[in-house]
């Protein structure tokens, strides 16, 4: 399926859901979507409860993809270099997967009352002893949520 660019180093792409009596399959990531080098580097899932913030960073050198499996969650992008930045609704009932370059901050706030599960895959696995992680915050917990 065609993707859309958001801003400069974000793109999204809406994903295909294949359901038969047995329940669904959703084909998040495939070799002709990655640029650059096929290293693998690490998939991950995290959650957050409703109203919470994931992310408020920035990569230098890793690429991320990012999909909610359950919930909803709203998405915040900033181009570093330029200052440009959108949000963007993401939800499990309508799958899609956003792709982030490197040098672009993001974050995800739950927006609806469950848990929010969102899978990501980052091209650069995460190094704790020297992190590729750079902290700007786009998002701030809703309280209201809770």
């Amino acid at each position: 399926m065609q993707g859309f660019q958001i801003l400069p180093g974000v793109s999204r792409r809406e994903l295909r859901r294949r359901e038969d009596a047995r329940g669904w399959l959703l084909k998040l990531l495939m070799r002709e979507h990655i640029s650059g080098p096929l290293d693998f580097g690490e998939i991950y899932v995290t959650a957050a409860t409703a109203g919470q913030v994931k992310g408020n960073h920035f990569h230098e050198k890793a690429r991320e993809w990012f999909c909610v499996l359950q919930g909803r969650a709203l998405m915040a992008v900033q181009v570093m270099a330029s200052g440009e930045s959108a949000q963007v609704e993401l939800s499990a009932d309508a799958p899609a997967i956003v792709e982030v370059a490197p040098g672009v901050a993001h974050a995800f706030r739950n927006s609806g009352s469950e848990t929010m599960l969102l899978l990501a895959y980052a091209d650069d696995p995460y190094n704790a002893a020297a992190p590729d992680e750079q902290r700007v915050v786009l998002l701030e917990p809703d309280t209201a949520a809770r």
